[in-house]
């Protein structure tokens, strides 16, 4: 389960590295720490709307769904959704059909059980550019997007470093992001970008533990923390 995710990007870095502008660009904010356990915004790029960067909720919520974001993720966390859940439940099947969307993120957080304690990594592109992950999204009755980010079998670094699952965020590379949010793209092609994750060059480190209260600086996630025994990649 990925909980936490980060865009240190600013704004015009994002519209000039993907060449697309935001819809309302002052409500961006560069954040370290988006916390899914809290109530928060994404950055994201929708099939209804590929032209522009527009912000959903993040926790998928059905789309006739009026109570509170809060109530539903107490009862089924939806912050992401792997790929075995995209067949078995309308709801993600719909949603994975027609409503994808693109989450830009410049990292996210993976965990390293060592000796009874967590160990929080930190994994971003060796550039510090910003990426892309998949994701499927619903539009509520009152015009909100909400979203989730689809998880796939994980590989290389990340595959590497944790050792309590197997998933990692679905990347999505900046030359098959049309292919993703095209809905004429025929699904034997969105199955192929789900199961056969592009590689991206990751760096990957133990951060310090204060990130489980999100007491934590983008500088300070950044720079490594030493922890004896725990090897760095």
């Amino acid at each position: 389960m990925y909980k936490k995710i980060s865009n240190i990007a600013e704004r015009e870095l994002i519209e000039k590295e993907f060449g697309i502008s935001y819809k309302f660009p002052k409500l961006h904010s560069p954040s370290p720490i988006l916390d899914g356990s809290e109530e928060c915004t994404l950055s994201i790029i929708t099939m209804d709307n590929p032209a522009f960067i527009s912000y959903g909720i993040w926790g998928l919520l059905p789309k006739n769904y009026v109570d509170e974001w809060s109530d539903f993720q107490k009862i089924f966390n939806t912050l992401n959704i792997s790929k075995e859940y995209l067949s078995k439940t309308r709801m993600f099947s719909e949603a994975y059909n027609q409503r994808r969307c693109i989450i830009i993120v410049t990292g996210f957080f993976i965990y390293h059980l060592h000796n009874g304690s967590f160990y929080p990594y930190y994994v971003y592109l060796s550039s510090k550019k910003p990426f892309y992950l998949g994701g499927i999204y619903n539009t509520l009755e009152d015009g909100f997007i909400t979203c989730s980010i689809v998880t796939t079998k994980a590989k290389g670094i990340i595959k590497d470093i944790q050792n309590l699952n197997d998933t990692m965020p679905l990347l999505i590379a900046k030359e098959s992001k049309k292919a993703w949010l095209d809905p004429d793209s025929e699904i034997s092609e969105i199955d192929l970008l789900l199961n056969n994750p592009v590689d991206l060059d990751f760096c990957a480190h133990p951060i310090a533990k204060e990130f489980f209260k999100n007491d934590i600086s983008y500088d300070s996630m950044l720079s490594p923390v030493y922890y004896k025994d725990i090897p760095i990649p």
